[in-house]
């Protein structure tokens, strides 16, 4: 009697719309395990869109968790299971058969550390989480670089040289420094942007409108070369967001200080 009670809960508990986030997370696993094929076989192009592919699902599954009022600790920590495989691994992967194997054991080193780096980027992030930390600047901005934006700036050479076929951006110490460099800003305490944050004033949604299309034909027209000019737009974007965020705190420690 007790077993069946037990089974029929089991199932009553299982229903489509708390899948649905689980199976966007695990979509982006398979496509960021797809990235490995395609760069086992040298199709670049495929491996960079296999990370932007899986960059948008993760978006989705937290958004369809809220949607479904579904979010659960179980969905919170496959969710980050899979970031680190498809935004930590995957690229790692990727840029070493790219160039950095031309590098030998240090090539590798340097892969891992990438890969190291968003393990305790996505370790941090779920620490303050779960503990609920608090900071003026919480919802305003991304505490270092993101997963998805780690990976594509990881990727940021096969980019540049599917934009301008230039043997430079194949150089194992150009790719080295860049995957480096990603790793720190990775793990940094950076603000960065945030687009969970960003809104549209109603007057300006029709302008809005226009440039999200504009940019799309953009980049069905010069995919590659697009896609560079957003990504140093990106790095550019974290100066102003370090800006930004300094004004903030003080703002912040100045009204403490008056209460004080």
């Amino acid at each position: 009697m007790k077993h069946n009670r037990y089974k029929r809960k089991i199932f009553e508990s299982l229903s489509l719309k708390n899948m649905i986030p689980n199976l966007a997370t695990l979509a982006a696993l398979l496509v960021g395990m797809t990235q490995i094929r395609f760069t086992l076989t040298e199709k670049w192009e495929f491996a960079v869109i296999s990370v932007v592919v899986a960059a948008f699902l993760d978006a989705t599954d937290g958004r369809l968790a809220r949607l479904f009022n579904s979010c659960s600790r179980f969905g919170a920590e496959l969710d980050s299971l899979s970031d680190f495989a498809v935004f930590g691994v995957c690229p790692a992967i990727t840029i070493y058969v790219y160039s950095l194997s031309k590098l030998g054991r240090m090539g590798w080193i340097i892969a891992a550390f990438y890969a190291v780096c968003m393990c305790l980027r996505l370790a941090r992030f779920n620490t303050h989480d779960i503990e609920n930390v608090k900071t003026p600047l919480t919802g305003k901005f991304f505490t270092g670089v993101p997963a998805p934006a780690g990976a594509i700036l990881a990727l940021f050479p096969i980019i540049l040289f599917n934009a301008f076929n230039g043997d430079f951006f194949k150089n194992p110490y150009f790719c080295a420094i860049n995957i480096v460099i990603t790793g720190i800003l990775c793990i940094s305490k950076l603000p960065t942007l945030s687009i969970k944050k960003f809104h549209i004033k109603r007057e300006q949604y029709t302008i809005f409108l226009i440039l999200v299309i504009l940019f799309i034909g953009l980049i069905f027209s010069y995919t590659w070369k697009v896609f560079s000019i957003t990504v140093i737009v990106y790095l550019v974007s974290i100066f102003f967001c370090t800006r930004k965020a300094k004004k903030i705190l003080k703002r912040s420690n100045d009204k403490e200080f008056k209460n004080k």
